[in-house]
């Protein structure tokens, strides 16, 4: 029961994490379109489509919310629903700047950040779910040779919490090295 929940729990989220990619993907792209028009230029059509850009953006966060909850309810994964939280935070912060027509490099860096999580979120839970099949083929065969109690398994291994880890941290030293060049003096240490 634990396999096939852990199974349905993996499906789940990917299926979540694919339709906000979708979504994000779609945000972006709109985001840039408006980015190349000059400030100059930009008249109330602009600020409205930016706002229906955050609107669409809060709508992503609410199924980063839904995410993070079914994440949280498993329990069994401390980096994965930690990655999610900041993603989400990422996602409402996108959604103030193109509330406030933001369409500048840190709003669309901040986009792009997203969709490398999710991106990386995606391929870690097809890996999961690739090896909870293998688990389960592995134990049915077990369980043909011997009776037994099958381990209750994570919904993620170690090594894929330690792989979004790296992430969090390389997501970080992005961050940082964008602000950084964004500084009048980006050798100045006290701005790194």
């Amino acid at each position: 029961l634990r396999e096939e929940e852990i199974e349905r729990t993996l499906a789940m989220l990917e299926s979540r994490f694919r339709k906000m990619l979708e979504m994000q993907l779609k945000v972006y792209d709109d985001t840039r379109r408006l980015s190349q028009i000059p400030v100059n230029q930009r008249g109330n059509q602009v600020v409205v489509q930016a706002g229906r850009l955050g609107a669409q953006e809060l709508r992503i966060v609410n199924e980063a919310e839904r995410a993070l909850l079914l994440l949280r309810e498993e329990g069994s994964s401390v980096a994965f629903p930690e990655a999610v939280a900041q993603m989400r935070a990422d996602m409402e912060q996108i959604a103030e700047r193109l509330t406030r027509t933001k369409l500048d490099r840190i709003t669309l860096g901040l986009e792009e950040e997203v969709i490398a999580a999710l991106e990386e979120m995606i391929e870690s839970l097809q890996k999961a779910q690739q090896e909870a099949e293998e688990r389960r083929q592995q134990q049915q065969q077990q369980q043909q040779q011997q009776q037994g109690s099958p381990q209750d398994q994570p919904l993620v291994d170690a090594i894929a919490e330690l792989k979004m880890i790296r992430a969090l941290q390389l997501r970080v030293n992005k961050r940082t090295q964008r602000y950084a060049r964004l500084l009048d003096e980006p050798d100045n240490p006290v701005g790194q």
